[in-house]
């Protein structure tokens, strides 16, 4: 059973740009270094509100889901501890 993540930011507009680089090396390691377990990742920046964003993960399990939330290049968990993200929600869609 796959598992569908979203997740809403408002990231701090002097830190876009790193939190950019850093979200899609996520992104690429996700998709290209753990043996499929992410099908998609989408990155969705509103043209409205250039420091809004919404990530959509597809997983193919829970157990494949917090595998990945440990894997070394998941990085964006560190970036949130600077204060660079001003709102975040997670669901589970």
């Amino acid at each position: 059973m796959t598992i569908t993540i979203q997740v809403d930011l408002t990231i701090r507009s002097d830190m876009v740009p790193e939190f950019l680089r850093i979200i899609n090396d996520d992104k690429k390691t996700a998709l290209d270094a753990e043996g499929g377990i992410i099908s998609s990742f989408d990155i969705i920046n509103n043209e409205c509100s250039p420091d809004n964003f919404t990530l959509i993960q597809t997983v193919t399990s829970k157990e494949d889901l917090l595998r990945h939330m440990k894997s070394a290049h998941y990085k964006w968990k560190e970036f949130m501890s600077t204060g660079a993200v001003l709102a975040y929600k997670h669901t589970y869609i």
